[in-house]
């Protein structure tokens, strides 16, 4: 009996480790990574209108309900560091699930998502618009 505890135990283990996430990047750090040119791979999982109306600079756009069929467009090792933002963070948790379940192991949330991002008044593209539209 006493193996299979010790089995038990170990199986557990292996699945919190397989179930640990990163901590979220706040956005001053993605600010200050991406003005290093050391910017991880940015997954918007917005719909694509919501994208086109105010996005992260360089940030790729996969809605999150296409992500598990279209997760090969990323062209990015599963061990790079992505992080993945929507507007309040639900999207973005369920995104960051699939790419772990696919074998993503540095997937992060954006901390406070595109909301936090606004509340700071960071920066915002518009497609269509050279220039980054005002956050607000």
């Amino acid at each position: 009996m006493r193996p299979l505890v010790g089995f038990v135990v170990l199986c557990l283990a292996g699945l919190g480790v397989a179930m640990a996430t990163e901590t979220p990047l706040a956005a001053s750090q993605l600010v200050e990574r991406q003005q290093a040119g050391q910017a991880p791979l940015l997954l918007d999982v917005r719909r694509a209108d919501e994208y086109r109306d105010g996005h992260i600079a360089g940030a790729l756009n996969i809605p999150v309900e296409q992500l598990g069929s279209r997760a090969g467009v990323l062209g990015v090792t599963r061990d790079r560091e992505i992080v993945v933002y929507c507007v309040s963070g639900r999207r973005a948790a369920r995104a960051q699930e699939t790419l772990q379940s696919l074998g993503y192991h540095h997937v992060r949330l954006l901390d406070g998502s595109l909301n936090a991002w606004r509340q700071q008044q960071l920066p915002l593209v518009r497609e269509g618009s050279a220039n980054p539209a005002p956050s607000h």
